[in-house]
């Protein structure tokens, strides 16, 4: 039986009409309860229909989708309750941009400012411009994305890569996350949602002293 309270970052997702949608890129949970409220889909740039000439590539390709939507999921997909067309219509942006001319601060004949304007502008764009970036989530939110690195705090170090995500379906709160440990001989072990301290700028921050490291349990995937 598959699982929804397990979703594995890099899982494709599929609408319920059978289209792949893209893969799952991020999780969006309150900054205060840890409470799991969307999933980040990275549709990617065919799918975006952005043409390139336009900056496509330097742009994001991620959408947003509640996570009632998710209805069935396993270790390579997720599923969703929305068809193709619902997702492209209803679905936002994950990331908004806004595009604002830079002004020449020398007006005339070009000169080495207009030149520093070019070089500064979007890759693509026709002219030089300044992009700003506004998130599509709610003020209380953070996200967690795929691969995000977990530090703990004493000592600094490093201890591996977001995996998974693992919640109670009828709280919506997350119980654990599923780290990445190792490099060429990895494991996955489940890191408790409590001993998270604060998830700023994609790094995971955490409290936990050598013996519990080493008691986190192992972790294996039903399907």
């Amino acid at each position: 039986m598959t699982n929804i309270e397990d979703l594995r970052l890099g899982a494709s997702v599929i609408s319920r009409d059978g289209h792949k949608l893209g893969t799952l890129s991020r999780f969006v949970v309150t900054r205060d309860t840890l409470k799991l409220t969307h999933v980040v889909i990275d549709i990617g740039l065919l799918r975006s229909e952005r043409p390139l000439w336009t900056g496509g590539w330097a742009l994001s390709h991620d959408r947003v989708a509640p996570l009632g939507v998710v209805t069935d999921a396993n270790s390579g997909e997720v599923r969703i309750s929305m068809s193709g067309e619902e997702f492209k219509q209803h679905s936002v942006d994950y990331i908004e941009e806004h595009f604002d001319w830079m002004r020449d601060a020398n007006p005339g004949w070009p000169d080495l400012s207009d030149v520093a304007r070019l070089a500064a502008s979007i890759p693509g764009e026709p002219g030089p411009y300044i992009m700003h970036e506004v998130l599509s989530i709610a003020p209380d939110a953070v996200d967690i994305k795929r691969d995000a690195p977990v530090w703990r705090l004493n000592p600094h170090q490093k201890i591996g890569e977001v995996e998974r995500v693992l919640y109670d379906t009828a709280s919506g709160k997350v119980t654990a996350l599923v780290i990445r440990r190792g490099l060429i001989f990895s494991h996955d072990v489940e890191l408790p949602i409590e001993r998270v301290v604060e998830v700023v700028a994609d790094v995971v921050r955490i409290e936990i002293d050598d013996d519990a490291l080493k008691a986190l349990p192992a972790y294996h995937a039903d399907d």
